[in-house]
């Protein structure tokens, strides 16, 4: 019965002195047992967290992502914090944030200095790259420097541009006088002067940057062309380059091993005061408030007395005594411990939503309901062993996917069951007989079928709902709501009056029996009030303030219109189910029209390769699109036609205060 509820929770309560706060976080952290909340539950008007924590860890937080952006700069990459504080010598995150700094501050200088440098050096070689280039252009080009720079009744500029861009510039020039020159073309782009009066050189240049030309400078003297001088000056920003980046290989070396235990220390000590944020100050003591399961209870209460030396006052309480939980506005986490094989289910659940504490957990009846309908929708023996292959595959080869490959491999194994039931192997039928039924062949009684499954998950849904409501505490709701027991019982007589109409006379229930059925609804919701006395919970409702009261009748009217509208709900949910009869019958369907294209295929020439080509693309196909199809079509019956009756959400998930060491978090 443990997969049908939530681990059973405890409130856990430790008050500690002050000076101990720091060895029984770190204590609790090492445990990772401790689902910590805010000890004010959001009631008190002022931060109720120990006294200077919030600075400390702004503090530290700071810390780390300087710790990371020196680790970044050198080329390290950090892992995640796995490890604890080696020992128990940190017992004032104060100076231990000193300590940090000394050991970060040095490194950090040295760091932005080599880092300096070789963005200048980079620089430095892009310029003299840049230089080389353009002066390997102006060479080819034949350029007279001297004649150029005696000009003095025109201005000149010279500039690179693609070459259809040079009609830009001329355009960007008219109606004055001007002139664009080519001068050298060469990988696709090209070396231009362009030539206007002195006059309109503040037009020129507007022209050059508007048509996004790379401006060339002009040499002051023929020798800054000279190849020789140009290559020697390239092979000193090289190696200024290369001396920036050993200089950075050197300082990472040297500072790895102090960057990656100063940055673990820091990272651990904001994850602990963290989570003292969630604690509260009570004079010289912190209280320290969370869920824990209840079989770990003991041990996380005397790991913590052990930590503070017995100073430590530890309280443990029920779920029930806990002030805020029956009134919603404290929330017990949940912890569910699934077998393997029904894990990948819990996820498919997490789309829809968590479940809140009180809750039935459902995911052996989402599953059990999955791979029923998937089966039925999608039976085939040779599909079946494909989908199980492929999952075998993730899961023997890709330990990530591991959810995934289990999945696979449950859901091919019920298309291979339900494919031997039905006879058919990659669509072949007539190689073994049907042992239950043809889809396509018995599509009515297939349809009848499927209802009756839809009853069956309907009604699923009803009894877990009224199951929630009463251990919720809701019992007029799981007992006369529209999806309680009165509602359930009246979609069972109408079921029961319709059958009649469909099943032989000898096999009918007696009238009789109905009508007493029925006399019985009528007198249980008749007797409701006296009945919810006689529980003792008459007198649970909140005091409201003093309203003109609504008439008995127009109560009544609303309700019967609620049941009334919620019947036609639970009937349109079960018509609902006859999809899984059509897409069985589509599943056979698509099957004919692939034989029917193999046997046209057949008559052609090549006719035999080409038979077996269109029943393996065929085949790859119905795998891949109606596999998807028919999944989407599963996980919709199962959210909106099952959960829909009991699911109410709302829950939190289990996150206890976790840091481990790390062979322990390698194990």
């Amino acid at each position: 019965m443990t997969m049908l509820r939530s681990v059973p929770m405890v409130h856990f309560r430790a008050q500690v002195p002050n000076r101990d706060a720091a060895v029984a976080t770190r204590a609790i952290a090492g445990e990772g047992l401790l689902h910590l909340v805010d000890i004010a539950h959001g009631h008190a008007p002022y931060d109720a967290s120990p006294p200077g924590v919030r600075e400390l860890y702004a503090g530290f937080r700071d810390l780390v992502h300087r710790i990371h952006a020196v680790a970044d700069r050198l080329g390290i990459s950090r892992a995640e914090a796995a490890g604890s504080i080696d020992g128990d010598d940190v017992a004032d995150f104060a100076a231990e944030r000193e300590r940090i700094l000394l050991g970060l501050e040095p490194i950090e200088k040295r760091v932005q200095e080599l880092v300096r440098r070789n963005a200048e050096a980079r620089e430095l070689l892009a310029v003299t790259r840049d230089r080389c280039s353009d002066a390997d252009r102006l060479r080819r080009a034949a350029i007279d420097v001297a004649r150029l720079d005696a000009l003095r009744f025109v201005a000149v500029r010279l500039g690179m541009q693609p070459a259809e861009g040079l009609e830009s510039m001329t355009t960007m020039l008219a109606p004055s006088s001007h002139a664009v020159i080519p001068l050298d073309e060469h990988d696709g782009s090209v070396l231009f002067a362009a030539v206007m009066p002195s006059y309109a050189k503040s037009r020129l240049e507007e022209a050059m940057r508007l048509t996004s030309s790379r401006g060339v400078t002009l040499p002051k003297s023929a020798g800054e062309l000279d190849a020789d001088r140009l290559a020697r000056e390239l092979g000193d920003a090289e190696r200024a380059v290369a001396d920036a980046k050993q200089a950075i290989e050197e300082e990472r070396g040297q500072s790895l091993e102090l960057l990656e235990q100063i940055g673990r220390r820091a990272e651990v000590a904001m994850l602990l005061l963290q989570a003292q944020t969630f604690f509260a100050a009570a004079g010289r003591f912190v209280v320290i408030s969370g869920w824990v399961p209840r079989d770990s209870a003991d041990r996380l209460a005397q790991r913590v007395r052990a930590a503070t030396k017995d100073r430590a006052i530890v309280e443990v309480e029920p779920v029930e005594s806990v002030p805020g939980v029956s009134e919603g506005t404290m929330h017990v986490p949940i912890l569910h411990h699934n077998p393997l094989l029904l894990r990948p289910f819990q996820k498919l659940i997490d789309i829809y939503g968590t479940p809140s504490y009180t809750e039935v957990q459902p995911t052996a009846f989402f599953a059990i309901g999955f791979l029923a309908m998937f089966g039925l929708m999608f039976g085939d023996i040779g599909h079946g062993a494909v989908l199980f292959s492929a999952g075998w595959f993730l899961f023997r080869y890709m330990p990530r996917f591991l959810d995934y490959g289990i999945l696979l491999m449950e859901a091919g194994t019920a298309s291979a069951v339900f494919g031997l039931l039905y006879g058919s192997l990659f669509g072949i039928r007539g190689l073994m007989p049907a042992l239950w039924l043809e889809p396509i062949r018995d599509l009515p009684r297939f349809m009848m079928i499927a209802v009756a499954f839809g009853v069956f998950v309907v009604t699923a849904g009803l009894v877990l709902n009224i199951i929630n409501r009463w251990r919720s505490g809701e019992l007029s709701e799981a007992l006369y709501g529209p999806r309680g027991a009165t509602g359930a019982m009246l979609y069972w007589i109408i079921l029961v009056v319709l059958a009649r109409a469909f099943v032989p006379a000898t096999v009918r229930i007696p009238a009789s029996v109905i009508a007493y059925v029925v006399v019985a609804a009528v007198v249980v919701i008749a007797a409701a009030g006296p009945l919810m006395k006689w529980l003792g919970r008459d007198g649970e409702h909140r005091p409201r303030p003093a309203v003109r009261a609504t008439p008995w009748w127009l109560h009544a009217l609303e309700a019967s219109v609620e049941l009334v509208d919620t019947l036609f709900s639970f009937f349109a949910n079960t018509i609902s189910f006859v999809r899984i009869a059509a897409f069985a019958a589509v599943h056979a369907g698509i099957f004919i029209a692939i034989f029917a294209l193999a046997d046209t295929m057949a008559a052609m020439r090549f006719g035999g390769a080409l038979s077996i080509a269109v029943h393996v693309a065929g085949n790859v196909l119905v795998i891949l699109l109606e596999g998807l199809t028919v999944s989407v079509q599963v996980l919709r019956l199962e959210y909106y036609e099952f959960f829909g009756k009991f699911f109410r959400g709302g829950g939190e998930r289990f996150a206890p205060l976790t840091l481990r060491p790390r062979s322990e978090s390698h194990a």
